[in-house]
């Protein structure tokens, strides 16, 4: 964390009440930036405000649905017509409908795609339309390894976060020669309430899930944060059309069984 990275910027963050969101609105604030945050949850909001008056961070929650994509784009619009300018924007908000695939229904199927990347292309765009005549800013979209590698019951899922990380690559192509920058950050297994709901609140999956990272552990939002903040910051000025993994090196991971149980179990002739 570098105080007053953000001194005099402004932004938002969506999906700020909780988890990676609301701790990368505490992280922008802390550093200077004067941090929008919209969710459903407003009461969350309003903790966080409290949360954040605290250190003297200046802070505006916003109850929104990004789902409402004609208030979502004319939030950023008049933040931008208040503030005289608009530095950041971090796509957060998260949609998560697991499923097999041939179970699933369609309706799950488009909403995973409708908050993960319908919402992503609105929330660009309405940035862009500020930024490049600007001549400046960075937009941080949030995906999740689970856009690069596969697995059971994320079929909507994963094609959509890997549908938001193409967009990214080809947005970072439009705006970087107006010193705009669109980059993704991937996480992966991170210590939120969303991760908790995934795994029915069961610690000894999460202490399994922890195990198979090479580091050894789970994530924190803190840790993506920092990632986030970096991506938003000058410190990145020539970082443009990347997906950055934040994962304990998961990503990278080849998964062979381990040798010496599997012969101990077995006969070997």
């Amino acid at each position: 964390m570098t105080p007053n990275r953000f001194e005099g910027k402004v932004g938002l963050v969506t999906g700020g009440s909780m988890g990676i969101g609301r701790a990368t609105a505490l992280q922008l604030a802390r550093e200077g930036a004067h941090v929008l945050a919209c969710a459903r949850r407003k009461p969350r909001l309003d903790t966080l405000a409290e949360e954040i008056a605290e250190f003297g961070g200046k802070f505006t929650p916003v109850e929104l649905d990004v789902g409402n994509i004609e208030a979502f784009a004319k939030l950023i619009a008049d933040t931008a017509a208040e503030h005289g300018r608009f530095d950041f924007l971090v796509n957060n908000a998260p949609s998560v409908i697991g499923g097999m695939i041939a179970e699933q229904s369609i309706e799950d199927w488009r909403a995973n795609f409708g908050v993960s990347v319908e919402s992503v292309f609105i929330g660009v765009q309405a940035a862009m339309k500020v930024m490049v005549p600007q001549g400046s800013g960075s937009i941080v979209n949030i995906s999740s390894v689970s856009s690069l590698r596969a697995g059971k019951a994320a079929g909507a899922y994963s094609a959509a976060k890997a549908a938001v990380n193409q967009f990214t690559m080809c947005a970072a192509m439009e705006a970087g020669p107006h010193n705009v920058r669109v980059n993704v950050v991937a996480p992966g297994a991170v210590e939120t309430p969303g991760l908790d709901a995934s795994v029915h609140k069961n610690e000894a999956m999460k202490k399994l899930m922890g195990e198979s990272i090479p580091m050894g552990r789970i994530g924190t939002a803190e840790e993506m944060s920092e990632a986030i903040a970096f991506l938003c910051s000058d410190d990145s000025s020539f970082i443009n059309g990347v997906i950055l993994p934040v994962d304990g090196g998961k990503t990278p991971q080849l998964h062979v069984p381990d040798w010496k149980l599997t012969l101990d179990n077995r006969d070997v002739k």
